[in-house]
């Protein structure tokens, strides 16, 4: 029987890198995206092979149609890849709590929630696994970006609990990639906390298959994600960053 992957947010060029390595272990793949003609426009600039795609345009603050849909799938899924998420903004989610409710839906309750229904899709074999992209922003939280740092935070939690209840069944990954080069997003002055799409995906792949269950994309991260923790909270408060 083919082996099967499921993607939430299938147009990012890390879910394209990661498509592009489990093509070679010949995987076929059920994606959820925004938009199924960007999608469809992406794989084949990347010459992959369509058929192996089955694919589900849905809005992940639709919590209703994500679970309807989900519902429909058969049980046959080797693995979760779970990469969708938006930063927002912090000071309009600030101002407007609908922008903040969406924020923290999209980030941690909707997906909390997603994944729960998914798990009975999962094979039950030793090679199962779910892999979340996490942030740096869920280890301590900043003012520029609270909200989103919090449902990262809660994510990363929630793992960890789901860890525990599936230990032994289920291989469970948390993904903190810190920076990533990205066609949203520029860092040139930070260059070497920057990771590319195609290490990013190298690096989530083996962590998988060696069944780890915290991956730090770029190790720095968690040297300097260290240090911030140990500041005190009455120095860390005045700090501007």
């Amino acid at each position: 029987m083919m082996k099967k992957i499921l993607i939430y947010g299938g147009t990012s060029l890390i879910s394209l890198e990661l498509i592009k390595i489990y093509l070679k272990d010949n995987y076929e793949f059920i994606i959820f995206t925004r938009n199924k003609e960007n999608f469809k426009s992406r794989v084949r600039k990347f010459g992959l092979d369509e058929k192996k795609f089955e694919l589900f345009e849905v809005d992940l603050s639709n919590l209703e149609e994500n679970l309807k849909l989900i519902s429909g799938i058969k049980k046959n899924i080797q693995g979760i890849l779970w990469i969708a998420g938006e930063t927002g903004n912090a000071v309009s989610e600030f101002q407007d709590p609908v922008l903040a409710k969406k924020n923290i839906e999209v980030n941690f309750l909707h997906p909390t929630l997603i994944i729960c229904k998914l798990i009975s899709k999962l094979n039950t074999d030793q090679e199962n696994f779910i892999a979340v992209v996490t942030s740096v922003a869920g280890l301590r939280g900043r003012k520029k970006n609270f909200f989103y740092g919090s449902a990262k935070s809660g994510m990363i939690s929630f793992l960890s609990g789901l860890r525990q209840k599936f230990s032994g069944q289920i291989n469970i990954l948390t993904i903190i990639p810190g920076y990533m080069s990205t066609e949203k997003f520029d860092l040139n002055a930070s260059k070497f906390l920057v990771t590319s799409p195609e290490r990013s995906a190298r690096i989530i792949y083996n962590a998988i298959n060696n069944k780890k269950e915290i991956v730090f994309i770029n190790f720095l991260w968690r040297v300097i994600m260290f240090f911030i923790s140990l500041i005190p909270e009455k120095i860390f408060k005045k700090l501007n960053f």
